[in-house]
């Protein structure tokens, strides 16, 4: 009876403490979504302040915090505020790199759950993305500037990152696989360029514009897979000696989403095997001093896109058509490809953990059948260790929910002056499924840029 007490107080606290540091709540992600998807911003922006005071983001999820407040604070037109809570994300992610080198990312052992979330690539990009985008509402050309070189910088800072991050795993006591370090291999953001190309034109520096435009319009040849689509005519047919040009950069769809993806691992003597439904790895691995016979089940997390309602974007200008936006940027695409750098190593840290909790597990279920006297008891007890232990586990499915999945451009003639322009998003079966009306646009020699959002 005292090892039936003892293992009921375990196996209780180790599902509390699952549920409370390795699930992460985001149920209440909800309503803010569908705030977004009808256009509410103001009232998202005001639900995700309502969520900070009530402590619904755990205290692991700062960074989350801080991406909600600054995207929907954009959405909404307060580009200030914006930028500051940008400005809060972009120093804790650069905190979080630092810390997790030498403390959880450095081990086998900790669930990624468990720790603070410090981002992905791709969100780190999209931090410098919007803060360029505000910054050129604010007609703040500079800062704007300093904003997209810092995006070149960050991708090369990442890649060394995660060399850094595997090697400490590789040198770890529990390393028993030798996790293969990739390169980042994205190095040229094409909205990030062409952004540039707008600033640098503003400001009439004709070279800088050109060579911002020309890193754009290269990204379709460097990184076929992210740019699978055809290049926008704003990128090949621009001009810098048109007296006048409306630039219309348009944000569509859902953010990209993690996934959970299962796999088995069964083992053999100094070997493992890891198997459907992954494509990774399934063919033998070494690991020396593993015994046979094992079979245990793990999870691990997959980037996907959610897509998107819109089929086209129309621009009028007092009621006369001007033309559709083109697909610029995939934002599902950028983070898939910037996941590459992570994969083998959340891949063989979840499945060495999974291997040693599982062992573990099962040598602790056989020491209980052995006390226990009632056999059934002794096969339900060992049986509910087993569950406890895979109630830990679990693909750490954090991401930035509310950015977008897509964004559009067009770059159209028009003469300086005042117009009334509509942005108009078309659904699947021709029907309207949004208009965006702007009074009294007043368009000049320099920068006429409009953003608009349809996020579904």
């Amino acid at each position: 009876m005292k090892i039936f007490w003892i293992f009921v107080f375990f196996t209780v606290s180790l599902l509390n403490w699952s549920c409370s540091s390795i699930i992460t709540n985001q149920e209440f992600y909800t309503p803010v979504i569908m705030d977004l998807k009808q256009g509410n911003y103001s009232s998202a922006s005001k639900f995700i302040q309502y969520a900070e005071t009530q402590e619904l983001y755990a205290d692991k999820d700062r960074l989350l915090l801080f991406l909600d407040k600054g995207i929907t604070l954009h959405y909404s037109g307060d580009y200030e505020k914006s930028n500051n809570a940008f400005h809060k994300a972009e120093y804790l992610m650069d905190s979080l790199y630092t810390k997790s080198i030498s403390k959880g990312i450095a081990s086998f052992l900790i669930n990624d759950n468990a720790l603070d979330y410090s981002g992905e690539v791709y969100e780190d990009l999209y931090i410098n993305i919007f803060k360029v985008l505000n910054y050129i509402h604010l007609d703040q050309f500079n800062e704007a500037y300093v904003e997209v070189q810092k995006i070149s910088d960050k991708l090369k800072e990442q890649n060394v990152y995660y060399q850094e991050a595997i090697a400490e795993l590789n040198k770890s006591e529990d390393a028993k696989v030798k996790i293969e370090a990739s390169d980042l291999d994205f190095y040229n953001d094409a909205l990030a360029n062409y952004l540039s190309h707008l600033i640098y034109r503003a400001e009439g520096e004709a070279d800088n514009s050109r060579i911002s435009l020309e890193k754009a319009s290269e990204a379709w040849e460097t990184y076929p897979s992210v740019y699978n689509y055809e290049i926008p005519s704003a990128l090949s047919n621009t001009t810098i000696g048109q007296e006048a040009l409306l630039n219309v950069i348009a944000f569509t769809g859902n953010a990209p989403f993690k996934q959970p993806i299962g796999a088995r691992i069964t083992t053999f003597e100094d070997w493992i095997s890891i198997s459907d439904p992954t494509e990774y790895y399934i063919t033998p691995i070494p690991f020396p001093g593993m015994e046979g016979g094992w079979n245990f089940k793990f999870e691990f997390p997959e980037i996907y896109e959610e897509g998107t309602s819109v089929h086209d974007i129309e621009v009028y200008v007092d009621n006369e058509y001007l033309g559709s936006l083109e697909l610029l940027e995939n934002i599902a695409n950028v983070a898939t490809k910037t996941f590459e750098v992570r994969k083998n190593m959340i891949f063989f840290k979840t499945a060495i953990r999974a291997i040693t909790k599982g062992i573990a597990a099962g040598s602790g279920g056989k020491a209980i059948k052995k006390e226990v006297k009632n056999e059934g008891l002794g096969d339900i007890l060992a049986f509910a260790l087993n569950l406890a232990v895979d109630a830990t586990e679990h693909a750490d499915l954090r991401s930035w929910q509310t950015i977008p999945g897509y964004s559009f451009t067009g770059e159209f003639p028009i003469s300086p002056g005042k117009y009334d322009l509509e942005i108009r998003f078309i659904g699947p079966n021709e029907e309207v499924l949004k208009v965006h009306p702007i009074k009294n646009f007043e368009a000049n020699n320099k920068l006429n840029i409009v953003e608009s959002h349809y996020l579904d």
